[in-house]
């Protein structure tokens, strides 16, 4: 579960900038839109507003920066290391984040540039793991004293102590791996659809999309072996080969297709998955991680929330996103202003904004010293509209109109 995330110098949050998932004190309200970890109160969804280019993606993109620099190491000393800085300048990128991962609550800080690691630190339940100043290891644990000098200046050093053994820094980086999960409906990884092979989740599954008025009346996976070339296998060992042919120095790996089984007046038709709108893909693969049991304590990054969902179809969803039986959370960007009256607590309710030269700030409603926000049938849609909480799209139409007009003079 994510409880906190800073970044400094990346995209258009050029100051250390805070985002966070724990609840805001005294809010009574939506009680079910919070779960409880370690004795800590946390939010299961947070919805992010704000104007065009105003830094709204890039929260989410430097979430997933950092998950990229984390379980992307680099191979050679020369290797560059990925980087997006505040108007491309020079200078490090700074990235905080807490979050529990089998009951521990992890803490990990990293600072680095394209060429090194200036800083680097991981504590779990406030115990330091290893902390690092460029080469020098301040602290370190045993099993990397004696290979200590094998880490290069651009080696990330808590994916070196996974695979060093370091159980827990395995059980840190686990969480990178599993449980920060962007809904990117151009790339869903189909072997998510496996589940459905099981004849009683598949039974709820299309129940909960006939639910949301989607026509789909089967769902079938069917699995497919493709080939896997250029990777160095010993002879004989290859899934579905005849020894001693040149199927032997092939290496195969299972994918899934995924076909839509869909209603007519007479008939049925399948449709692949992959021909589907962006929004049945992303309520399919949602629904795979409300419904399975399995997955819990997941974050699930969703960008433009509103783009390809009908508005009763959204306002379902954060029903189901903040129900006392769901245990994942959810960050959203979105323009559907509607949405922020739409039984969401205060702290859910967040802003990107960007200053007069291009550098954003977060905040949440909550973070507003107002008692009018506090009484029961305050409307936050109105309220942002009247520019109360800021973060709006300035739009200058005489001047947009004026343009239009001297241009059909060119």
């Amino acid at each position: 579960m994510l409880i906190d995330f800073k970044m400094k110098n990346f995209r258009s949050f050029k100051d250390m900038t805070e985002f966070s998932m724990e609840t805001g004190r005294y809010i009574r309200k939506h009680k079910s839109n919070v779960i409880e970890s370690k004795g800590m109160k946390l939010l299961k969804s947070a919805v992010l507003f704000g104007g065009n280019a105003n830094g709204k993606t890039n929260l989410i993109s430097a979430l997933l920066m950092l998950q990229t620099l984390v379980l992307r190491p680099t191979a050679m000393d020369s290797q560059k290391l990925p980087m997006d800085t505040f108007a491309h300048k020079k200078g490090n990128t700074e990235f905080e984040i807490s979050f529990i991962a089998n009951k521990i609550i992890f803490d990990y800080q990293v600072i680095y540039n394209e060429n090194e690691y200036v800083y680097e630190c991981l504590k779990a339940d406030n115990d330091i793991i290893f902390e690092r100043k460029k080469q020098e290891f301040i602290f370190i644990p045993k099993q990397l004293e004696l290979i200590k000098g094998n880490i290069r200046k651009n080696q990330n050093l808590l994916f070196f102590a996974q695979a060093n053994n370091v159980s827990i820094a395995q059980t840190a980086i686990l969480w990178f791996l599993n449980d920060i999960i962007y809904v990117n409906t151009e790339a869903i990884p189909n072997t998510m659809f496996s589940a459905i092979n099981n004849k009683e989740f598949k039974a709820k599954y299309l129940r909960f999309l006939r639910a949301a008025d989607f026509n789909i009346v089967d769902v079938e996976v069917r699995e497919k072996k493709v080939p896997q070339f250029g990777l160095q296998i010993p002879f004989g060992v290859v899934e579905g080969t005849d020894n001693g042919t040149l199927n032997d120095q092939i290496a195969y790996r299972t994918v899934y297709e995924v076909y839509n089984t869909y209603k007519s007046e007479n008939d049925t038709f399948p449709i692949n998955f992959g021909q589907e709108s962006s929004g049945t893909k992303a309520f399919m693969f949602l629904a795979l991680y409300i419904l399975h049991n399995e997955n819990t304590g997941k974050l699930l990054l969703i960008d433009e929330f509103d783009r390809s969902l009908h508005i009763e179809l959204a306002q379902a969803l954060l029903d189901v996103f903040n129900n006392e039986k769901q245990c994942n959370q959810f960050l959203l960007t979105t323009h559907e202003l509607s949405l922020m009256d739409y039984n969401l607590r205060q702290d859910q309710i967040w802003f990107a904004e960007k200053k007069q030269y291009g550098e954003s700030e977060l905040f949440s409603i909550y973070d507003f010293d107002d008692e009018a926000l506090k009484r029961s049938d305050f409307g936050y849609k109105k309220r942002y509209l009247e520019g109360r909480f800021g973060a709006s799209q300035i739009v200058n139409t005489s001047i947009l109109l004026e343009v239009m007009e001297d241009s059909r003079n060119i």
